[in-house]
């Protein structure tokens, strides 16, 4: 009995040393995953910004042209 306690002791050991372990990994995958949401994110504000530029410009030449 006391081995199959011992033998269950050190699974549990081993299993808890794995997860320390895999945190860090997981924590790098999150943030490049948020890195990469956020440069999207960036990506099409200034995508969205471009175009309400062009459709003011556009707005203003045509109020422009009707005056």
């Amino acid at each position: 009995m006391y081995q199959l306690t011992q033998l269950a002791n050190d699974r549990h050991r081993q299993r808890l040393a794995a997860a320390e372990q895999q945190r860090p990994a997981g924590r790098a995958l999150a943030l490049a995953r948020a890195t990469r949401r956020a440069e999207r994110a960036e990506r099409r504000l200034r995508r969205a910004a471009r175009q309400v530029r062009r459709l003011r410009a556009q707005l203003q030449a045509h109020t422009a042209i009707d005056q």
